[in-house]
């Protein structure tokens, strides 16, 4: 079963990227980015394809996969198969951040606009988390109805933000709060790549930590993990995958929602096996999504936020009815 899920995860991320590259947008038919690929393409051609279309295509698999690996760690750190970073109110504090920063900075310091997005992201996660502690631990009720009040309070921060903003700065700002790449760069996808790396690394490295923490906090604890310790790196690490991807690309719904559950019907519960494997399919279902966002209305664009929303709110619903 795991490699038949292994062969077809591969053939879905080929079509991915065949999809982004061959069919992403007017500039060049298929046929001629086929010439562009095998480097036999005019210069129109080539500029559309490795100047438009393929840093799209990098920003929204990165973006994808850090997406999907932060609601892998907070499902398997939470043991709650209802938590999302757009659910939960990470992704809202990360935009309402980045969106500040957007409209308050220098434009020599829009490069900050990334760490200010982790600092939202975690800032939401912490207030989540506290909000949402009862007698027995964060029940998936409360964490939801915590998520709805800081999702409801960092809707209020962007839209007074969105109003007071300097009108130069206002589309900039306003992108972030629609979840689309039109405005993807190479130079986007490089910033972006620390914060994917840095806390992959972080949560491989906290696989068996989190394996042990599904058997509750007190029998990790007895089995020699150091719960606070994990579970603060942790959030971290979902919180600069939240905020780096909100940063670049805007909120962007259900994907890591989705993409974790969907996975373990293949791959089982095991951080370790899970985690690479979320993240190579988010960065498929993200980066076909945006595809679709750009062909079913063109030549408008929709925001891939509207793709994925129409993707994930059945699935959520569902997931809803079947949890205790």
């Amino acid at each position: 079963m795991s490699g038949r899920a292994d062969a077809g995860l591969a053939a879905v991320l080929v079509v991915a990227l065949a999809g982004g590259l061959l069919l992403g947008g007017p500039g060049a038919s298929p046929g001629q980015a086929l010439s562009v690929l095998v480097g036999q393409g005019d210069p129109d051609a080539t500029a559309a394809v490795l100047g438009v279309r393929l840093p799209r295509l990098v920003l929204a698999l990165a973006v994808g996969a850090a997406l999907a690996l932060a609601g892998a760690a907070l499902q398997s750190l939470l043991a709650n198969p209802l938590a999302d970073p757009f659910l939960l109110g990470i992704s809202g504090g990360g935009a309402a951040a980045a969106t500040l920063a957007f409209a308050a900075l220098p434009a020599a310091a829009i490069g900050l606009v990334p760490a200010a997005a982790m600092l939202g992201a975690a800032a939401s996660t912490g207030m989540v988390w506290w909000m949402a502690r009862g007698p027995l631990g964060p029940s998936p009720t409360r964490m939801l109805l915590a998520g709805v009040a800081v999702n409801a309070a960092t809707s209020a921060v962007i839209l007074a933000i969105l109003a007071l903003a300097p009108s130069p700065r206002l589309a900039g700002a306003l992108a972030i709060t629609l979840g689309s790449f039109a405005a993807a760069s190479p130079e986007a996808a490089w910033w972006l790549a620390p914060y994917v790396a840095a806390p992959l690394l972080v949560l491989l490295y906290h696989g068996r930590d989190l394996g042990l923490l599904a058997l509750g906090e007190e029998s990790a604890a007895g089995l020699g993990v150091e719960v606070a310790i994990v579970r603060r790196r942790v959030f971290l690490a979902a919180a600069a995958l939240c905020g780096g991807a909100v940063a670049f690309a805007g909120v962007i719904g259900f994907v890591g929602l989705i993409t974790p559950h969907l996975c373990r019907l293949a791959w089982g519960f095991s951080p370790r096996r899970l985690f690479p494997r979320t993240a190579l399919a988010g960065a498929a279902l993200t980066a076909l999504g945006d595809l679709a966002a750009r062909s079913l209305l063109a030549p408008a664009e929709l925001p891939v936020g509207v793709v994925t929303a129409v993707i994930g709110v059945p699935f959520f619903v569902a997931l809803l009815r079947r949890s205790p």
